[in-house]
């Protein structure tokens, strides 16, 4: 008799039942968004990225065409949003943007996702402001559905280091869109592992150096620990006391299992964030909290 297959989301959801509300939504948003065609995104803006380390969507060609693509998707997926099961204030906070986005020229809506896109924190706040916006909600969601339209292949580590012994880019950002990561990952590799860094926004993977600091670059190990906590042993928390932040990051299984996939989404891990907080750590990479 064959083992019965277990689905892992709910073995996950029945060790944290309180992270249950929030795995719906965020199922729900990727539902709201559907599966758009993704963007063009061709080989040429890969090695610029590899040779000059500038992402592939801060480069003008393609920071335009993935703006153009939000902007054609937007309304049908915050109407989505307006009309859900979803929580009070996210349906008020997708009504409200609706609201917004009927009285704004086609260069405002672009630009405001272009404040997105490049994060001009500052510019799009001022934006959000002006038109009583719920920033976290408006930024995020439309992160996720930038996230919708990257090619899938760009989103593999393999595409920014076909050799893992020598990757061509290893920086501290996307190279697809930009932003910092949110989670690491460790992956086995040969004899030992590597560090792969999640991005929180687009969700792209890529290889960065195994020791040091994923924000600030600090190498002093004596300015570096880690927390473990004792009923988690899949996740821990890398912290730099040189610049008070962490990363959360995965060591759990390394056979490629559906778990993986669990563990490398930062909501589900926000019992280890309240975690740190309590100890005034700083997030980073978080397009909800930025």
């Amino acid at each position: 008799m064959k083992a019965k297959k277990t689905d892992p989301m709910k073995s996950f959801l029945k060790k944290y039942p309180f992270l249950k509300e929030s795995e719906r939504i965020y199922h729900f948003i990727d539902e709201a968004i559907g599966t758009p065609e993704t963007i063009q995104l061709p080989e040429r803006a890969v090695r610029k990225t590899m040779t000059e380390k500038l992402p592939i969507l801060q480069q003008e060609t393609y920071r335009r065409r993935m703006v153009r693509a939000v902007y054609l998707l937007q309304e049908k997926v915050f109407a989505n949003i307006a009309e859900a099961d979803v929580p009070p204030l996210m349906q008020e906070s997708a009504r409200a943007y609706l609201a917004a986005l009927k009285s704004m020229r086609k260069g405002e809506k672009e630009q405001l996702i272009t404040e997105v896109l490049t994060q001009d924190k500052a510019a799009f706040a001022a934006t959000c402001e002006a038109r009583a916006l719920n920033e976290g909600f408006v930024r995020s969601t439309i992160w996720r559905i930038i996230a919708h339209l990257t090619p899938p292949a760009l989103k593999e580590p393999e595409t920014w280091a076909p050799d893992a012994d020598r990757p061509e880019f290893r920086e501290n950002f996307c190279p697809v869109c930009g932003r910092r990561p949110v989670v690491a990952d460790l992956r086995k590799h040969r004899e030992g592992r590597i560090r792969h860094l999640v991005c929180g926004g687009c969700g792209t993977r890529w290889i960065y150096a195994r020791v040091g600091c994923v924000y600030c670059g600090n190498t002093n190990l004596e300015k570096m620990h880690t927390l473990e906590p004792e009923h988690d042993s899949a996740m821990r928390l890398d912290i730099c006391d040189a610049c008070d932040s962490y990363i959360k990051t995965y060591r759990g299984p390394v056979d490629g299992s559906p778990e993986d996939a669990i563990y490398r989404q930062d909501w589900a891990s926000v019992h280890l964030d309240l975690l740190a907080e309590e100890k005034g750590l700083h997030k980073k990479g978080n397009p909800i909290l930025e």
